[in-house]
């Protein structure tokens, strides 16, 4: 309500009568419809406004009876299943989800448990072998089944109500039905067992596939899963902004739409008021003006010499100046000539994860088994790898860990010292470490065979 109140501020006089106060989600179509029709029935709507324009122009608004209310009385007026037992019906039907990703599969249970695994396959024995362990475990569904011959008075006893609890998914505020899963496989870095959380939203073609899993602290994960059983419930249907219809009436021989409003349109006014058909869509909340999208050409490659500071740069190489990045709950750092690792803060301090340290004849060593990863002729070389060793032992293989750092050109970035760091885990505590700038473009060619820098002056 808050877009048309502003509207006719700027384009009206002052006003008589009284606005509902409507959610700042709500939608508003303005429907301009000509003179006002007085044998007409206007049920439902509650309150109608009178509104004048600065150039005398004199309309009737009729306002709809707000949405908010309407939601609310469809909620109040529910008799029908729970969210636990709708959930019931998918927890009962003893199935497994899986999320495969490039090594690792992830087998969701539903009501049972999470389980992260790898199969890898013995060559002499033809027998799988299997790496695993459990990210959380829950009874909801062994006891649902043991509760099976009781009644229902008798299963309400233990039954808690859930409060509705909502999560910005893509965007959107969706709520969600949560099961908490402990009692994990303990975890090494806090000798503690693993745990996750599992939620469950209204998807009207899910089945109960896994959209999404993260760690969100160390050893303790979160889950979104899709499921059509929750969308019957009215407490867990997406929240869409409702459109609602205010219907405006030209008096005393007004014209049907005021003038000044096709003088803004025309003239695209910032307050967002899209055509669509013959209405006016007026949004209330962020007063944004919507443009087309347009396709830039990127950038050239920025490039070392003036653009690139140079003294950053060799102190890159020295190992004394370190990138870092990651956007989750583990950040990356890769040290020149010294390590990298994975590490996050918390209000213990900080807990770090080395991959791997350099030692130069290690990755002398590497590359003579991985001969594919010796750096390309000058002038073809889009990236370089390095081996980093000895890192932190793993608890699932019992070995150190290591890492090949990639370090790649990254072209098309609006500022010199631009830097993107991902890290993919190929194994178990195996890592891949991938290092992009535009500091690197002109900087591969400077690289030896082994893919080491000289110590140039610059």
């Amino acid at each position: 309500m808050k877009m048309f109140l502003t509207f006719l501020i700027g384009l009206f006089l002052p006003v008589t009568g009284y606005f509902n106060p409507f959610s700042d989600s709500d939608l508003f179509a303005i429907k301009w419809l000509g003179p006002l029709d007085l044998e007409k029935n206007y049920d439902g709507r509650k309150e109608s406004v009178f509104i004048q324009t600065a150039s005398d122009e004199k309309y009737k608004c009729m306002l709809p009876m707000s949405k908010v209310e309407e939601e609310a009385k469809k909620k109040a007026n529910y008799i029908g299943p729970s969210a636990d037992e709708l959930m019931k019906t998918l927890f009962l039907q003893s199935v497994c989800s899986y999320r495969i990703e490039s090594y690792w599969t992830y087998e969701l249970c539903h009501g049972r448990h999470i389980r992260q695994y790898h199969e890898q396959k013995e060559l002499i024995l033809q027998k799988p072998k299997i790496q695993e362990f459990y990210l959380g475990k829950s009874t909801k569904a062994s006891d649902l089944e043991k509760s099976k011959g009781k009644t229902m008075a008798e299963s309400a006893e233990k039954e808690v109500i859930q409060e509705i609890r909502r999560q910005k998914i893509e965007g959107v505020d969706l709520p969600y039905y949560e099961v908490n899963m402990t009692d994990g496989t303990d975890c090494d870095l806090t000798g503690t067992p693993r745990a996750s959380h599992a939620k469950y939203v209204c998807q009207p073609d899910g089945r109960g596939e896994i959209y999404s899993l993260k760690e969100v602290s160390t050893c303790e994960y979160e889950l979104i899963i899709l499921t059509s059983v929750l969308c019957s419930h009215p407490d867990f249907k997406p929240k869409n902004p409702p459109v609602s219809e205010i219907q405006c009436h030209a008096l005393e021989g007004s014209p049907p739409r005021p003038k000044q409003l096709e003088v803004l349109e025309t003239e695209g006014n910032p307050i967002t008021m899209e055509a669509f058909n013959s209405e006016t869509i007026v949004h209330t909340g962020k007063m944004t003006t919507s443009t087309p999208m347009t396709t830039t050409q990127p950038p050239a490659t920025a490039t070392i010499g003036p653009t690139a500071d140079k003294q950053l740069l060799r102190e890159f190489l020295n190992g004394d100046y370190c990138l870092h990045g990651g956007s989750g709950w583990w950040k990356h750092e890769f040290c020149y000539g010294k390590h990298a690792r994975q590490y996050h803060d918390d209000q213990n301090g900080r807990v770090s994860v080395y991959l791997g340290y350099w030692h130069e004849e290690k990755h002398f060593e590497w590359l003579a088994k991985h001969p594919s990863k010796k750096p390309k002729e000058k002038g073809n070389r889009k990236s370089i790898s390095l081996h980093y060793s000895s890192g932190d032992v793993c608890d699932l293989t019992g070995t150190p860990r290591f890492v090949e750092v990639k370090l790649k050109c990254l072209s098309g970035s609006q500022h010199p010292h631009a830097v993107s760091i991902y890290l993919i885990e190929p194994k178990s505590c195996e890592y891949v470490l991938g290092v992009e700038s535009p500091i690197f473009c002109e900087l591969l060619d400077q690289a030896d065979d082994n893919g080491l820098f000289p110590r140039i002056e610059l």
